[in-house]
């Protein structure tokens, strides 16, 4: 069957299970202990004289799915750096032989800056890259102090180069025979959840305001007997748009999971720390995993409101739903 389908043509198919690994995020902590939900690369005596993983202020997740005794992988986002994402799965030992598909996040560039190195390591002819239209915008953040920095597209030179098959897609899109959905553009019904007001757009030779970042999408997959688990790496959408997004367009009600950035530093963000995590509570997700661009003080709260749910990120964290 193709790897991808429109949605009419079928339903979320449930999965067995679920791998997530972490191959590129801001932290790092090498002495992290493993338990029965995060499994964290193994301490060796040689430690010092090897490659070592490296975190940055990006992301990427490799997600494989299990399903009647297959599995399949794809690629969500690729980090900041031309190399870090590379790099790390180097060090860590992982191959790419499965990835039948890349998704994109938004077209900022913290999440598209690692493609070519991970295209040319999965070397795949016409592997689907999704990604919605609105991520091809040139875009700038322009911050209270004045600071400007750019937020280039990725290049679709390089994706022609590279011969995927791009596909752009501002409504839901299935892959994997149906056993991951990307979200696509994501229903905004919360009152404090506003974009990312900083935002602007060059559009015929202008800047532009640019807040809603419609291209925001995450990745949804429903594990057998558990319920949804949501990845989403920046979640400009606000994590609870995000997450009751998933809801409605699977008719799943349980989020099992979550994992990725939930946007939440700075002081803009900041404000609406406190009404995101009661509505995090009253959604009651078993596993979250605050990474990326939640910031500090996020997930400082985040761990004392769901502490038995919360798991420290980190580079390298592998772990399997089931």
């Amino acid at each position: 069957m193709p790897p991808i389908q429109s949605l009419n043509s079928t339903r979320l198919n449930p999965v067995d299970s679920l791998d997530a690994t972490i191959i590129v995020d801001n932290a790092i902590d090498i002495l992290l202990p493993s338990d029965e939900r995060a499994k964290r690369p193994p301490l060796t005596w040689d430690w010092s004289e090897k490659p070592q993983l490296i975190a940055e202020h990006g992301y990427s997740v490799l997600l494989t799915v299990h399903r009647n005794g297959e599995a399949k992988s794809i690629l969500y986002d690729a980090g900041l750096s031309q190399e870090t994402a590379t790099h790390n799965l180097n060090v860590l030992e992982i191959e790419l032989e499965n990835v039948e598909a890349m998704v994109l996040s938004h077209g900022h560039a913290d999440h598209h800056g690692g493609l070519e190195g991970m295209l040319r390591r999965i070397g795949r002819k016409k592997l689907p890259f999704v990604l919605h239209p609105d991520a091809w915008r040139d875009r700038k953040i322009v911050f209270p102090t004045g600071t400007e920095i750019h937020m280039p597209p990725p290049s679709r030179k390089l994706l022609e180069d590279k011969d995927v098959q791009i596909l752009e897609e501002s409504g839901p899109t299935l892959l994997l025979n149906g056993s991951i959905l990307v979200s696509g553009q994501v229903e905004r019904t919360t009152s404090f959840e506003k974009g990312f007001p900083f935002q602007q757009t060059s559009r015929n030779g202008k800047w532009e305001p640019d807040p809603w970042i419609w291209d925001d999408q995450g990745i949804i997959c429903n594990v057998k007997g558990r319920g949804l688990v949501v990845i989403s790496s920046c979640s400009h959408s606000g994590v609870v748009n995000v997450l009751r997004n998933a809801t409605r367009i699977t008719g799943v009600e349980k989020i099992y999971a979550f994992i990725g950035g939930l946007h939440l530093t700075g002081g803009t963000f900041e404000k609406i720390i406190p009404e995101t995590i009661e509505e995090l509570k009253e959604i009651s997700p078993n596993v979250i995993v605050p990474g990326h661009c939640t910031g500090w003080k996020a997930a400082h709260q985040i761990s004392r409101a769901l502490p038995e749910a919360y798991v420290q990120t980190s580079v390298g964290t592998h772990m399997l739903f089931q």
